[in-house]
């Protein structure tokens, strides 16, 4: 264990706090004791969870391999007691050619992500997926790697266990009976707020990205045939500005849901407020790996008790189940997302039970829990 305040370092391709993986690092960073440094191409946003924040520039995509000279300044003048490596299932090869190995690592890998199915590909265009990471390089090359491949990495960089949570890396890593994978369940917070049901008009509620791929157009769509069946409903979408954002106000203003409707693109001061003030939450993400598992504003919405609607895929059922703790709908079906919030919203009694399942099904998933973990992790490096 170091004599003094442990220093470590947290490598990650591009950082913002707003983000899944960002977030993870920056929660982490606050709960774990020691000097927290972060390294990354460009830093959106500069939390005081950091000790120094250090942008090296370059691509995103090849991160850490193409900054390599940067990084490794910086790592020297830092001198860290770990570094921990935030990345997908390519971490392990890239930090591998970087040369990491002999460093004292501890390493997250986030998602195994693959190309959608053909059958999927009908839900958005190539263009909207290639905004988005749904359609990159890099999922191409995770679709194509073989887990044998990443475990070999693994071993070369002198780790023995790794961190996710995402399923899909938990089993293909398992077949590798020298390489221990820890569940990292992460992404709600502990509060003691809490929506609540009305019989005036209800709100219905998105927050995430701008991008198409979310389900964005899916829930304007639906947003017509939910005022069919509830005529006061409204809705409000939360956007975080991306390259797509133009295109979906214009669809917005196109829907002509009037002041049903609100639009909000700039960043609000609390979130989990907003969740607790609406009735309804909708995710309709489109495709396996929208995000990162699990969908992070999803178990915030979870843990304030608003009752989500969601879609059947796989960032989704990392922390939700059908008909357990809230309902699951098929991707790009607006229909199907209109009937099941109109559900929610004139059935009080489901209502109030999804209400109640939400706080007791994310319990394990709170930022202090996954912050032990990590601990966890770090102790075994100083040993």
């Amino acid at each position: 264990m170091p004599s003094s305040s442990p220093r470590i370092v947290h490598l990650i391709s591009e950082y913002s706090e707003r983000e899944a993986m960002g977030r993870t690092v920056t929660e982490t960073a606050r709960r774990v004791d020691g000097e927290h440094f972060l390294i990354t191409t460009q830093a959106h946003d500069h939390p005081d969870a950091f000790t120094e924040i250090v942008e090296v520039g370059g691509s995103i995509t090849t991160f850490p391999m193409r900054s390599i000279d940067a990084v490794r300044a910086a790592l020297d003048r830092i001198s860290p007691d770990v570094v921990h490596v935030h990345a997908g299932a390519l971490g392990p090869l890239f930090s591998s050619v970087s040369g990491f190995a002999g460093l004292p690592l501890v390493m997250t890998i986030y998602a195994w992500p693959v190309l959608p199915r053909p059958k999927a590909w009908r839900n958005a265009s190539v263009a909207q997926m290639r905004a988005s990471n749904v359609l990159q390089a890099r999922v191409a090359l995770t679709t194509v790697v073989p887990a044998l491949a990443v475990s070999a990495a693994l071993r070369r960089l002198g780790l023995s266990s790794v961190l996710t949570p995402d399923p899909r890396v938990r089993q293909k890593l398992s077949r590798d009976k020298h390489l221990r994978v820890v569940a990292l369940k992460s992404g709600a917070p502990i509060d003691s707020r809490r929506a609540q049901w009305t019989d005036g008009p209800p709100t219905i509620l998105f927050a995430g990205r701008a991008e198409s791929v979310r389900g964005i157009d899916t829930v304007l769509d639906a947003f017509g045939l939910i005022r069919q069946q509830v005529p006061d409903a409204r809705l409000r979408l939360l956007l975080i500005p991306r390259p797509e954002l133009p295109e979906l106000l214009r669809a917005a203003k196109a829907a002509d849901y009037g002041t049903d409707l609100e639009v909000v693109t700039e960043p609000v001061p609390d979130l989990l407020a907003e969740m607790a003030a609406a009735q309804v939450g909708v995710w309709p993400f489109k495709f396996d790996y929208t995000t990162s598992p699990p969908a992070m504003a999803v178990a915030e919405a979870l843990s304030v008790g608003l009752p989500v609607v969601a879609t059947d895929v796989a960032c989704v059922r990392a922390v939700m189940t059908n008909e357990r703790n809230g309902l699951l709908v098929p991707p790009g079906n607006p229909v199907m997302l209109a009937d099941a919030v109109s559900r929610l919203l004139v059935k009080e009694q489901q209502w109030r039970r999804f209400a109640e399942a939400g706080p007791l099904s994310v319990a394990d998933f709170s930022w202090d829990h996954a912050a032990q973990t990590t601990a966890e992790q770090y102790r075994a490096i100083f040993q």
